[in-house]
This record gives structure tokens, sequence and C-alpha cells, in this order.
């Protein structure tokens, strides 16, 4: 038998769903080998979401009002008391890869870690984007219990880890089988919300030094200090040029031509638009 000499640090996963029939199982299957419970916080979806969660023993289930992903999140962290040392978020439509479970434990023993990064890659029409500006990506997923926070954003929320952090040699894969349809509805909406984003981090008007605790400050700092409108271009080339975007095939085009040149284009246009609005 193998001995464990390491303390064997329980994990709670969170997963926000709504109608994620489709991808639901497949998440599940893919982290339930580490979870000690995972937590369902289901936005009183109409399909059959929540039936294949109860087929799984851990899920508890909370269903709530969805604001945006940052808002759940925090009430989840704020309310329902999780006891366990570590959480793991992951969205619906994602699952883990390369997974190895002892040393996946392991890790989560060294005292001086507090979160952990992990790859992120966007499988588009069937193939896997890795090259470009947003697919590979390190993505904050774990952290240790009541160390973390989300900032209270819209759209690109990241959470907020007090302490030191590292990466894990994992892999999560982005495959949202809804159609291309729906994942340009879901651009169009996300748009909106980073226009709303736009002008409400400029009313901050941080101090340069605080920039710092400000997730996306790059974004900011640099991408929005360029022309409205002529940015997106500019974007896009640095993404499928300079970043080898067309090592993808036509999926890299395509996924290129809408994540950042179009995408950036629409958000330009909610900036504009909403500039009399937000600007008194």
């Amino acid at each position: 038998m193998l001995c464990l000499k390491y303390k064997q640090n329980k994990v709670t996963i969170i997963i926000l769903t709504y109608n994620e029939q489709i991808h639901i199982k497949r998440c599940i299957k893919s982290v339930y080998s580490i979870a000690d419970n995972i937590i369902v916080i289901d936005s009183f979806s109409s399909d059959k979401t929540l039936q294949i969660c109860k087929r799984f023993k851990k899920i508890k289930i909370y269903q709530r009002k969805f604001k945006h992903q940052a808002d759940q999140m925090n009430w989840a962290l704020k309310n329902l008391k999780i006891k366990n040392d570590w959480i793991f978020r992951i969205d619906a439509d994602e699952y883990l890869c390369n997974f190895n479970k002892n040393f996946f434990l392991k890790k989560l023993n060294n005292k001086k870690i507090n979160g952990y990064l992990i790859t992120r890659k966007i499988k588009f029409l069937g193939k896997t984007i890795n090259y470009g500006l947003t697919s590979p990506h390190k993505t904050l997923r774990i952290w240790r219990n009541s160390k973390g926070y989300y900032e209270n954003l819209s759209v690109d929320e990241q959470v907020v880890v007090k302490g030191k952090i590292s990466s894990l040699d994992y892999l999560i894969i982005d495959e949202n089988l809804k159609g291309f349809l729906f994942w340009i509805r879901k651009h169009i909406s996300y748009s909106k919300r980073e226009a709303i984003e736009y002008y409400k981090f400029k009313k901050i008007n941080l101090k340069k030094e605080d920039l710092s605790k400000v997730n996306k400050f790059k974004k900011y700092k640099i991408y929005y200090k360029f022309p409205i409108f002529v940015r997106p271009l500019l974007l896009f080339i640095y993404s499928y040029f300079f970043k080898l975007g067309f090592m993808n095939g036509v999926q890299g085009l395509i996924f290129n031509f809408f994540q950042i040149l179009i995408y950036r284009f629409v958000v330009d246009i909610n900036i504009f638009l909403k500039k009399n609005t937000f600007s008194k």
C-alpha cells in the first residue's frame, strides 16, 4: 500500500451553471476524483442541468439569480461557509486534462503557496487554439480557503489571492458545444458589460501605484491608450501575426477575426454609444 507522507488537503469545487446540460457531466467527471465536495450555483436552469448534477453524490446545489460571475462567486465565498482547505473554480463548459491526483494533493501541501495558476486553452470549432493572445494563457483557479475574493467586475473576472502564487502543470480545456451563433451572442453580451466596466474604471481615477491592485490593469494602461476603433485592428495584427495566431489554421483565422477584431470593435462601439451616459 502506498503511504502518503503529506496532509490530505480537502478540495471544494465550485461550478456556476445556467442551462449547461450539454457540458456539465463532462466537467464534473473531469474533477470528481479530487473533489471532497462540489458546489453548483445554478441560475435557475430550465433544461436538465440539475437532474444531471443530482446523479453525483458529492454535489450540493444552490440556486441564485445571476448578476455576473464575480457576484455569484463572492456570494458563495461569503455565505456558504466552505470548510475545506482549498477552492477550485471551473466553468461548466471546461474540463480538466493531464491530471495526476497524488501530485496535485502533494502540491497543495506547500504552506507557502496560497494560489495556483493553471494553463487554459480554448477548443474552437473542433481545434485546440495553441497560438495567439488569448489561448493558451495562465488563469488562477485554485486558492487556499479564505485567501481569495473576486473583484466586482461584470466581465473578465479574476480571483485575487492574498499571498504567494505558483503554477501547476495541468491543463483546462474550454470547449463550448452550444454552437458558433451562441458563441457570437455571448460575446455581444460581454461587449456591453466591458463598455460599462471601462467607464467605471475611468471614474475611479486610481493613482499610478494603485494600478497593480487592479486585475487587467495592462488593458487600461496600454490597450485603451490607443485610438478608439484603431486599437482592435492593432490587437488583431499583434495576436494573429506576432503571437502566431495564423499557426492555428482556418480555425485560428476565424477565432482571431471574431474574438479579437470583431469583439473589440463591438466593445468600442458600445463605449462610443455610452459616452454621453457615463461621462456626465
